[in-house]
């Protein structure tokens, strides 16, 4: 099992696989890249974006994908997967990066959910197509994928799945077979500021695991932009959903942090926390624990 940390500003952990900057998360902003970084780049996410140029956001005949969108539990303003100049936008900052990082991983490269879009261009571009509403859309998801392949050459590329195994396909256009062809690696982000209940993480990855024909991934929410550790999980309920999602047979956990200092205090409360971890032990989740033994030699 590999592990990562997944960072909105560039410095390096020690004591992981894999150090991924959010270069672009859906905020808009657009950093700069460091070579020593995987890079993520949220795609069709892009509250920047949105704001200067509304005519780009995805419609529904519920409304737009914005925030302020209360029918729909959006995290952050979409645009539409068809316009060109969104889509060119992401794919040269996808192929400029991937030029100078070891890797990349992409976010947000999916429709906004059920319902989206039905402006002009897609309502047309389905049409045309003779398909299926469903089938259209992810055709498109799969086909814009392939041509993050066509700019990712020889490196690896992560794909971010939002966590629905189940309607994946129906809410976002997820074509998980046919993703396949073009993704190294899922990843499956599974933030929240709690997790008092590992069972139902648990559930997710397995269902993930059974059918996903690439590496799986979880991301776990250590604390995020504007968070404080008030309000976040403790150290505790981390290291049991991290253990608990381990024996599911996943092939690799990253977490995600702000910034570099916030997964240091994380790693030094894993280690001090002896009584979780020997509480941990024989649950199935050795791995984890042996990550936690490592990380002993960092503090």
């Amino acid at each position: 099992m590999k592990f990562g940390v997944f960072l909105y500003q560039p410095g390096l952990v020690e004591g992981v696989d894999y150090n991924f900057y959010r270069i672009k998360p859906e905020s808009g902003t657009v950093g700069t890249p460091n070579p020593k970084m995987f890079t993520n780049i949220a795609c069709f996410g892009d509250n920047a974006l949105a704001a200067k140029r509304p005519d780009w956001i995805s419609v529904s005949k519920d409304g737009p994908a914005l925030r302020t969108n209360k029918k729909y539990n959006l995290r952050w303003d979409v645009l539409c997967m068809t316009n060109p100049e969104v889509k060119e936008y992401n794919l040269k900052l996808i192929e400029e990066c991937a030029k100078s990082t070891p890797g990349i991983s992409i976010s947000s490269q999916h429709f906004a959910d059920h319902g989206f879009c039905v402006c002009p261009r897609c309502v047309e571009q389905w049409r045309q197509s003779g398909m299926n509403w469903v089938d259209w859309r992810a055709r498109t998801v799969t086909a814009f994928l392939k041509e993050v392949r066509q700019r990712v050459v020889g490196k690896p590329l992560f794909v971010n799945c939002l966590p629905d195994p189940l309607l994946g396909k129906v809410r976002l256009g997820y074509d998980f077979d046919a993703m396949a062809e073009y993704a190294d690696y899922f990843c499956i982000p599974m933030f929240s500021k709690n997790y008092p209940t590992p069972w139902y993480w648990e559930t997710i990855a397995r269902g993930y695991k059974s059918f996903l024909e690439k590496p799986v991934f979880v991301n776990f929410y250590v604390r995020g932009p504007g968070e404080t550790w008030d309000t976040v999980a403790p150290t505790k309920q981390i290291m049991t959903v991290a253990t608990r999602v381990a024996r599911t047979g996943i092939d690799g956990i990253i977490f995600l942090s702000e910034k570099e200092e916030y997964i240091r205090e994380f790693q030094k409360n894993a280690v001090a926390d002896r009584e979780t971890r020997a509480f941990l032990k024989d649950h199935g989740g050795d791995e984890v624990l042996e990550l936690f033994n490592r990380w002993e030699k960092l503090v």
